[in-house]
């Protein structure tokens, strides 16, 4: 009865929001009405506060009854273009008992989930759309995939669990509302403050509504695909996500910042999962099973809890499913797969093998490119090796440092400025040169799993003696030169 009480009070809280919002306005018209009539220099002066907040919450009101405009992402794939696919997510949800999504889109996130297009705080449902995430697609089985798409669907066919949508549209469209009435308007702020402590209370009853949902989501997920695999797609969910999160932080938003993409996205990610260098890491991520501390507002149980009560259950799955990978499921899944991890910037495909070389080198010629306008803005000629060498051998090391990193005190002598500046110098001086061997063919960059750089071949000597006090450049000269090496060297992109 306890739990059936929350779930109705997370319910009625939404249609408690409208009250809030119509009553508040209400008040602030009455309010006004009653000072004009009794004190009509009070309320005129408070005229200009009362209507920008009477009007703001016209707004919210209006905001809340229009339909929710999402903004899709990801790639939309049809029945005709991936029939396997959608055979699969039609049967999981005849077996769960709700409406299959009328969209489906893949996106490149360790993550499923169903989302509703509603109007009224989720009362009235425009349309359903179902996204599924592509590492899962690469790298989980059709039958953990049925056990996933369970899940998601279950909160809309299983009768624990189809007041989900209505609860999260609720939470969904008052923090709309409190975005909306952001700004330097004092009425506004006054306006959102006094909504937000309903909020903040309704978030809070709506999470441990939340999660019981997810534990009864994950009762329909046992259910239909088994204890076994339902448990096994939570422990795996765990693993992609903290493999996703290294993948994209050290390889993909690496490369696409230099213009770079890899051609199959997805092979690089399972030589990720499969490297030595990570193996460790990832088992302990798959035996914790993510506990953590729990938030009040977190919207789901932890893992570890959410396995064993799966488990516990030691249901059979109500059909088969299918054991192999879920790739399957896609015709074309490399170019699916791939097209589903889009840059927001123009980028060129390469081969994972030239990946890790390429988008150091963007770096490293970025960082050189710095170095190569301030020797030409030194001397006055064009930006190349022999400018900064010269700029060396001139004395000008602190007018080869960066201009927002050279010290500015006036306490800063000579000397102090010339060390500051060496070790910014030294090291743009030492990504030139390794640059120039590279471009000779003479050494390349690796780049491991974990995202360490190693550089292979001709190492750049007589760096240091270039930067030195009374240094000299010569035997840098002379090295070049043994190496092939043209003077004019400037790196293209």
């Amino acid at each position: 009865m306890r739990f059936s009480l929350r779930a109705a009070t997370a319910v009625a809280m939404p249609a408690g929001f409208y009250v809030l919002l119509l009553g508040l306005a209400a008040g602030i018209l009455v309010g006004e009405g009653l000072l004009l009539w009794n004190r009509p220099l009070t309320g005129l002066f408070l005229a200009v506060f009362a209507f920008s907040a009477f009007f703001a919450l016209v707004g919210a009101v209006i905001t809340i009854g229009r339909a929710q405009r999402e903004d899709p992402v990801g790639v939309p794939v049809t029945a005709h273009d991936q029939p396997r696919l959608w055979d699969l997510v039609n049967r999981v949800a005849a077996v769960v008992g709700t409406r299959p999504p009328d969209e489906v889109r893949i996106v490149p996130v360790v993550n499923a989930a169903v989302s509703e297009q509603t109007r009224l705080l989720g009362l009235r449902v425009v349309r359903r759309r179902l996204y599924i995430g592509a590492p899962l697609l690469a790298c989980l089985t059709e039958e953990q995939i049925a056990s996933i798409l369970a899940h998601e669907l279950g909160h809309y066919g299983n009768r624990d669990t189809r007041l989900a949508g209505i609860v999260m549209s609720g939470r969904d469209a008052q923090l709309r509302v409190l975005k909306g009435l952001k700004g330097d308007n004092q009425a506004r702020a006054v306006v959102a403050a006094l909504i937000a402590e309903y909020t903040k209370l309704y978030l809070k009853v709506s999470s441990a509504v939340c999660r019981g949902q997810e534990l009864a989501a994950d009762v329909v997920s046992a259910r239909v695909a088994g204890s076994v695999t339902a448990a096994s797609a939570l422990r795996e969910l765990l693993v992609l996500g903290a493999a996703w999160d290294v993948f994209v932080e050290r390889h993909l938003a690496v490369a696409s910042a230099a213009g770079y993409l890899p051609n199959g996205v997805f092979d690089g990610f399972a030589d990720l999962l499969g490297c030595d260098e990570l193996a460790d890491f990832l088992e302990e991520v798959r035996q914790g099973s993510g506990d953590r501390e729990q938030d009040p507002y977190d919207s789901h149980p932890p893992t570890s809890e959410r396995i064993a009560a799966v488990e516990a259950l030691a249901a059979q799955p109500v059909r088969s499913w299918g054991g192999g990978p879920a790739a399957g499921l896609l015709v074309e899944p490399t170019r699916v797969l791939d097209a589903s991890f889009a840059s927001p910037t123009p980028v060129v495909r390469v081969d994972w093998a030239e990946l890790g070389h390429l988008t150091v080198r963007a770096r490293t010629a970025f960082a050189a490119d710095r170095l190569l306008r301030a020797a030409s803005r030194i001397s006055g000629r064009p930006a190349t090796l022999t400018a900064v060498l010269d700029a060396l051998d001139a004395g000008r090391l602190v007018d080869l440092a960066p201009d927002g990193l050279r010290p500015g005190s006036a306490s800063g002598g000579p000397r102090a400025r010339r060390e500051f500046a060496r070790g910014f110098v030294e090291e743009d001086l030492t990504g030139l040169i390794s640059l120039a061997h590279v471009d000779a063919g003479r050494a390349r960059w690796r780049r491991d799993w974990i995202g360490d750089v190693e550089y292979v071949g001709v190492p750049p000597e007589h760096v240091d003696a270039a930067v030195a006090d009374g240094g000299s450049t010569t035997a840098l000269r002379a090295a070049l030169a043994a190496a092939g090496i043209a003077p004019d060297y400037r790196p293209t992109a």
